[in-house]
């Protein structure tokens, strides 16, 4: 008696899930395709590049610097005693250091700046996901893709689960 109530019960699960799962209503969207649209994104790509250029001019100076410290040294070493070669070999490796150092601080300023001018866009891009989402009565939206090109969605039974140009609309 206690395996056919253990079936039933399986059975009786298995079909209110399946019932369950049926009645979601699940949209996808493609955020870069939305991103990429907008004139907003231009300016701040433009932003970034700018300041892209003037640390890269920074830095292309600094290295400079550091070359010509560089060739100074190869040059005089052999008149340098091992101790004066040691320190002087430890400042450059210090100066060596502080640049690498340096050129990952404006890396990180960079994302930062990117990040920073960014938010609001993608803010009002998840709010007219969201409002598109509510309007078409959808309970979930996938990313079409990854952030690496990946595909995510590979089969939709329908063109009208995709969003991205109602997105756009709310947008502009």
């Amino acid at each position: 008696m206690s395996k056919k109530f253990a079936i039933i019960l399986l059975f009786l699960s298995v079909f209110s899930f399946q019932e369950a799962f049926s009645q979601v209503k699940i949209g996808y969207t493609n955020p870069a395709k939305v991103l990429s649209q907008l004139s907003e994104v231009d300016e701040i790509n433009q932003q970034v590049e700018e300041l892209i250029t003037e640390r890269d001019k920074e830095l292309g100076e600094r290295a400079a610097e550091l070359q010509q410290i560089f060739s100074s040294y190869e040059s005089g070493m052999a008149a340098l005693s091992e101790q004066e070669r040691s320190t002087k070999e430890e400042e450059l490796m210090q100066l060596n250091q502080q640049f690498e150092e340096d050129r990952e601080g404006i890396l990180n300023e960079v994302r930062q700046k990117r990040n920073e001018l960014m938010r609001p866009i993608i803010e009002r891009m998840n709010t007219a996901m969201e409002e598109v989402a509510k309007e078409m009565g959808l309970d979930m939206v996938l990313n079409e893709g990854t952030s690496n090109g990946d595909a995510i969605i590979f089969f939709a039974s329908s063109e009208n689960l995709e969003i991205t140009n109602k997105i756009l609309a709310k947008l502009q």
